[in-house]
């Protein structure tokens, strides 16, 4: 008994010793920024546009969501967030962020400038979505709403629902400071240009990144998904849509088939000389269903068999197409780098890789598998 009271008081003690802490942040005395653009605005200032959501009166009574965009040019980004705090009522915060675009221009350059302030900031959303706009992403937040939705949920959403048809990687901001300082692996970010023709903005497809900077060159939305697949980054849904028979090089447009991916599977063999890796052969095995082919029925497996041959060759050569603009872009996006590093370190040199990557031998080969042809023979 008189052990378990002493326990007691010394427990009794410790707990008042233990020091504790109190933080909140109301969000009735916060302003939320839902959205943020950088650009440049001339050689020694940058353009930061915010999207601050009104709240207002709540939907449930009756209320609609708007927000204000505030643009705002300064020496660095935390000299505009300063700055930003001077202009609203209220203490900004950026905690609910969903959407970092950057303009086309900025991303040329070392992204980590515009991100530093994002990374420090213990408040920040880290999952926020990041894409690359074609032009300003100034002007993107000036569109205000795409129908009835504001602009920056229809982008958020628009890059989720192409993360989800496994048309760009899932890219938020602590997985691209990842990246950017990853030796030996390379990413892409989602293009966004505005569609004129419809009205609102668009998935235009992959912006190719070397280290902390946006290459210049981009991946169509037709090649990332292939591209994706190769880097076994399948999603819930995979589609691909290739020209197949012969006369649709004389403009017939049903010439085509689409497959759903069922599944994949990609494996990259290397090759080394003297400690040196001089060539990398990316395997790919896809199996999956026909979901569209007008030009003709299928009767028999070997018609099956024939489609699954021609659309191995053809996608062997759209793989390899792509893998050689990754090479012309020195964007080591499937990681090739940091697998030799982890995997074959005798044959790793960090300084050299950048200039040994797009000199290597790289090759795709792409197995197709038809596993069903729909309910209609």
């Amino acid at each position: 008994m008189k052990k378990i009271l002493y326990q007691c008081m010394v427990l009794i003690g410790v707990l008042l010793l233990m020091t504790s802490c109190w933080d909140q942040e109301l969000l009735k005395e916060s302003k939320l920024i839902y959205g943020a653009g950088f650009d440049y605005e001339n050689e020694n200032e940058i353009r930061s546009t915010f999207a601050v959501r009104n709240l207002g009166i709540p939907v449930s009574q009756g209320g609609v969501y708007s927000n204000r965009v505030i643009s705002i040019a300064g020496t660095s980004p935390r000299a505009v967030r300063i700055e930003m705090d001077r202009i609203i009522s209220k203490q900004v915060t950026s905690s609910k962020n969903q959407l970092l675009l950057l303009g086309e221009e900025v991303a040329t350059q070392n992204i980590d400038y515009m991100f530093d302030i994002l990374y420090r900031d213990p408040k920040s959303a880290l999952d926020a979505r990041v894409g690359v706009v074609e032009g300003r992403a100034e002007d993107m937040f000036k569109l205000d709403h795409v129908g009835d939705t504001l602009v920056t949920e229809f982008i958020s959403n628009l890059i989720k629902g192409a993360e989800n048809k496994t048309e760009t990687p899932r890219m938020t901001i602590e997985k691209t400071f990842r990246y950017s300082h990853d030796q030996g692996q390379d990413y892409a970010l989602p293009y966004i240009s505005f569609n004129d023709e419809v009205g609102a903005p668009e998935i235009d497809g992959l912006a190719l990144f070397h280290h902390s900077n946006y290459t210049g060159v981009s991946i169509p939305s037709f090649d990332a998904t292939l591209l994706l697949l190769m880097d076994n980054s399948k999603s819930k849904k995979a589609n691909i849509v290739e020209n197949i028979g012969e006369k649709h090089e004389d403009g017939f447009l049903t010439e085509t088939v689409t497959i759903n991916i069922r599944n994949s599977k990609s494996d990259t063999t290397y090759s080394f000389e003297n400690q040196k890796l001089i060539k990398a052969v990316v395997n790919l095995e896809v199996r999956g269903n026909i979901e569209e082919y007008p030009q003709n029925n299928l009767f028999t497996e070997k018609q099956v068999h024939d489609i699954a041959d021609e659309l191995s060759t053809r996608l062997t050569k759209r793989a390899n197409d792509i893998l050689h603009t990754l090479q012309e872009a020195n964007c080591d996006f499937l990681g090739i780098g940091r697998d030799i590093n982890a995997y074959h370190h005798k044959a790793w040199d960090g300084k050299q890789w950048d200039n040994d990557y797009p000199n290597i031998d790289l090759q795709a080969n792409v197995d197709v598998k038809i596993a069903e042809t729909g309910i209609i023979k």
